[in-house]
Formats: structure tokens, C-alpha cells, sequence
């Protein structure tokens, strides 16, 4: 089965795993594996609704004290959850990929763009879901072996949902572009300050995997670095808008994140 994934209209974790939902991949199931993921950081509301459109959309309510969550630990987490639901060997493969080509894109995107995080007073803090930002971090990211997560510290509830849905719909962990990535553009306000978009880490991911995207068509960011991880762990590359023709689809899904924008859904294909 060959998996093609159209991301004109950008791509992002959950986005992610909402496509696998919406192509039919067991929405009980990977609730229960993200609930479980929450309560390692906090605690968390998932639930799915459909759009106007027909495409799925997770809401995903995150609650932690938490202001960063430590590289070597999300790993951890991670594998502790793949023991537990049952994970075969290739997606626990896949999943780890994806974890440990962000955690390096952030020491990367730290020291390349120089970024500090300015300390402010610890409080509890709320995510919507990548796009809830604080700024109650004091330090820089100068260990060769460690990274900190801070917006993304929930990467660990997407990669468990997309892993599981992948096995759930026995998706071999790689896949074909059909549209250049699009990531949006202006600039994102979170924990580092005002970034310019695509946001340091997804320009490092970019670069690194030679991953084809592209300006726009929105002044918003439309690929964060968690979505680019999961592509990069796929091994897409360039795109091609030809490469459904004469091909037979048996699953097809699509999904919008967090804010419904005038664009093309995330779209996912299945073919024989």
C-alpha cells in the first residue's frame, strides 16, 4: 500500500493524526494512547469534530505546570507507551525518528538563530495545541545531548497518535508528496519571542531533509516543526502532483488544525 500526503494546505501534528482518523484509523484508541501521553505531562481533553468541509479536526486541550519538557524524558514517555499499546518494531522506529530529528532541529535552530529564552516568574500555563505560547523559560540550549521542548513539549501526544493510526491502517512509515509543503509566512509570537515564519526548528527540517515547500498562501504558519518532523521520518522529498493518476485509492482522509483557514485541508490518500 503506497501513502501520498497532499500538504499545500500546511501540515502539524495533530493535523496529522486527524487525517489518519479521517481515512479511518480507530479514534477510541488513539484518544486513550493521547489521554495516556497527557497525564505523563498534566492532563488533557481530547476530542474530534468534523468541519463544514468534511475533514476532521482534533481538539486537544493540554493542562501542565510544566514549562519545558526535556528531550531524553519525551523519549522516554514515548517509549513507555509503545510498550504499552502494542507498537511493532517499524513504527516504534518511525515514531523515535520523528522525536529525535526535532529534538536536533531545536539545539540546531537554538544555536543558529542565537536564541534565548528570557526568564520570567513560573506559573501554570495552557496549551491549545501548538498555538497557546508563554514565556516562563530562563536558559539556553547549549548541551550537544539534551534539548528542551517548550510549545512542541506535546510532541509526545502527536507522535503517539500518528503512530498508532499508521498501525492501525498499516501504513508503511513512508510516503510521497503530492503538493510542496506550505508554511504559511509573517511571523509566530511564542516562549522565544517574535519568529519569523517558517519558525527556526521547521527551517532546519526543511533544510536537513531536503523536504520541497513552499511561501504561503497564507501570512500565518501553516507547518510547524512537529508536522516537518513526521515528514522528514516518512522520507518525503520533492513533490509529485501526478502520482495519483491511474493509481486505485481505498482510503482517503483530510483534516484542519486548531483555526479553520480559507485553504485546502491536510489531505491523505491510500493507494493499492
Amino acid at each position: 500500500m503506497k501513502f501520498y500526503i497532499d500538504t499545500s494546505g500546511g501540515i502539524a501534528g495533530d493535523m496529522f493524526t486527524a487525517a489518519l482518523i479521517s481515512a479511518g484509523a480507530n479514534f477510541e484508541l488513539i484518544r486513550a494512547a493521547m489521554l495516556k501521553a497527557a497525564a505523563k505531562l498534566g492532563s488533557a481533553r481530547v476530542d474530534i469534530r468534523q468541519t463544514s468541509d468534511g475533514s476532521s479536526q482534533l481538539q486537544i486541550r493540554l493542562k501542565s505546570d510544566r514549562n519545558h519538557l526535556h528531550g531524553s524524558e519525551a523519549k522516554h514517555i514515548l517509549t513507555e507507551l509503545f510498550h504499552e499499546f502494542d507498537i511493532t518494531e517499524k513504527y516504534c522506529t518511525f515514531g523515535l525518528t520523528a522525536i529525535e530529528i526535532l529534538l536536533k532541529a531545536e539545539i540546531k535552530a537554538h544555536r543558529d538563530f542565537n536564541i534565548v529564552i528570557k526568564e520570567d516568574a513560573g506559573h501554570s500555563h495552557h496549551h491549545n495545541h501548538h498555538h497557546s505560547h508563554n514565556r516562563n523559560h530562563g536558559h539556553i540550549h547549549n548541551d550537544e545531548e539534551e534539548s528542551f521542548l517548550h510549545e512542541a513539549q506535546d510532541i509526545v501526544i502527536d507522535i503517539i497518535g500518528a503512530v498508532l493510526g499508521m498501525q492501525d491502517l498499516g501504513i508503511e512509515p513512508e510516503a510521497q508528496l503530492l503538493a510542496p509543503v506550505s508554511v504559511g509566512g509573517g511571523s509566530v509570537d511564542c516562549s522565544h519571542g517574535i519568529l519569523p515564519v517558517p519558525a527556526p526548528a521547521t527551517q532546519v527540517i526543511l533544510k536537513r531533509y531536503d523536504i520541497e515547500w513552499q511561501a504561503g498562501p497564507l501570512e500565518v504558519e501553516l507547518a510547524t516543526p512537529t508536522g516537518v518532523s513526521i515528514l522528514a521520518a516518512l522520507g518525503v522529498k520533492k513533490h509529485n502532483p501526478s502520482a495519483l493518476a491511474g493509481e486505485k485509492v481505498i482510503a482517503a482522509g483530510s483534516a484542519r488544525g486548531t483555526k479553520i483557514l480559507d485553504i485546502s485541508p491536510l489531505q491523505i490518500y491510500l493507494v493499492q
